[in-house]
């Protein structure tokens, strides 16, 4: 990939690499903008426009603060006029099926809002709500002594370019345990489980299938959780064995009047001692049955849901599960009231983006946005003014690329280092 170099110049002395490189030349196309942003953004149009699947931007929130490392106060029409230029010119950058987004508080959503509206058609709108601050700790005295309220969520802007589709959200770990999940499957191993599962989840089974299915079913003995766990009295059934057994625990639950006269059906030729059977409806989807139900009521708790599959549900609008706390030291630096959590990038990266494809931050900040990217594989681009580019980004990025940074996603990703990226800065700035 060739830059505008009238308008952007590549410094070799800071650039970095490791020894092992990702793949083939990866290392050689992240890149680290030392400059004016609106600039590096034009400097990149010609060669990258209608490339990048992922921007995501933090800017100032215009809180009318003071930070070590910036100043963070702007009138409102100032701010708004400093950002639609660049908004302009990120959205253009995207790929057809691209997304875009910024994180921003109170203090600006709503004008932000209505003028990313304006430039990337409001019908491709979301708002995720992020919970990014607990109700404890030194701010809290003026809100309990003036009787006002705790600030502790920010937004996600989501834009897409064909709209909101195509996410992959990771799921999420449920709170407590459900306790309609009371009831064990005896009889049957893990393994003969996962084939059942795998049937299940099979739009194309065959008939052999089917009847595999039904010879698993057929091995369920339904009894109790106590039963099941077989303790001693002294060690009763706790939340570390519900999610370990989770594979062999299940509810029951109503079903659609169609899989109940499937059910009616299949039940009178079934084997006496069959706990359980398969009903397969017009549409191809398989439910687990439990024999013993009332078959005189329109809708008996019938159906059988395992609890493996429902430990954990989608996030939705409202995220409230990351860590925002204690993450000062994260990635080696010290950024305060600056530096967002890997875990966040780390969804908002795999949830718009693949493997190979191109990240962009144009207020880099700390570098959180390319730390997380290169751990998952993404390509990269940031694009910093300040002076914790050279204090904090450089070598927080530095540290990543060597595998020493074994703080934030790297162990859940299991990260051990390798490539590197390449250094510009704007023309202007070295002539």
């Amino acid at each position: 990939m060739h830059l505008n170099t009238s308008l952007l110049r590549e410094e070799p002395a800071g650039s970095f690499r490791a020894e092992r490189l990702l793949s083939d030349g990866t290392f050689f196309e992240n890149r680290v903008i030392f400059g004016d942003n609106l600039v590096a953004l034009c400097g990149l149009q010609a060669e990258l426009t209608g490339t990048i699947q992922c921007v995501y931007i933090d800017p100032p929130y215009n809180t009318g603060n003071t930070f070590p490392h910036y100043r963070d106060g702007l009138v409102h029409e100032r701010w708004l006029s400093m950002m639609r230029p660049r908004l302009e010119l990120l959205w253009a950058l995207l790929r057809d099926d691209g997304f875009l987004v910024v994180q921003i508080d109170d203090n600006e959503f709503a004008r932000l809002y209505l003028l990313m509206a304006e430039i990337c058609q409001e019908r491709n709108l979301k708002v995720i709500v992020v919970k990014m601050a607990e109700p404890t700790g030194v701010k809290m005295a003026p809100v309990v002594k003036h009787g006002g309220i705790a600030r502790l969520k920010e937004y996600l802007i989501l834009a897409g370019k064909a709209g909101i589709r195509g996410l992959s959200l990771e799921r999420i770990p449920k709170g407590a345990w459900d306790n309609e999940y009371r009831i064990g499957v005896a009889h049957v191993t893990r393994d003969e489980m996962r084939q059942l599962k795998e049937i299940i989840g099979n739009k194309t089974r065959t008939a052999a299938d089917l009847q595999h299915a039904d010879a698993i079913c057929g091995k369920f003995a339904l009894t109790s959780l106590e039963a099941l766990c077989q303790r001693a009295p002294e060690s009763p059934v706790n939340e570390a064995w519900l999610r370990e057994n989770a594979w062999r625990i299940v509810r029951t639950c109503a079903t659609t009047a169609v899989a109940k006269r499937l059910a009616d059906q299949k039940r009178l030729t079934l084997n006496p001692h069959a706990s359980a059977f398969v009903v397969e409806t017009p549409q191809h989807k398989l439910y687990v049955m439990k024999r013993d139900y009332d078959d005189q009521r329109a809708q008996p708790r019938i159906r059988l849901l395992f609890a493996d599959d429902y430990l954990t549900v989608h996030p939705g609008d409202f995220w409230q599960d990351i860590k925002t706390t204690g993450l000062g030291d994260e990635g080696g630096v010290d950024f305060t009231n600056g530096k967002k959590p890997e875990a966040l990038l780390k969804r908002i990266i795999g949830m718009t983006t693949q493997p190979g494809d191109w990240v962009l931050d144009a207020f880099a900040g700390s570098g959180t946005t390319g730390a997380v990217a290169h751990k998952m594989g993404r390509k990269w681009i940031l694009i910093e003014s300040g002076v914790q580019c050279q204090t904090h980004l450089l070598p927080r990025l530095r540290r990543v690329v060597d595998g020493i940074d074994q703080s934030g996603i790297s162990r859940a990703v299991g990260w051990k280092g390798g490539g590197g990226f390449r250094y510009f800065t704007p023309a202007d700035l070295t002539e």
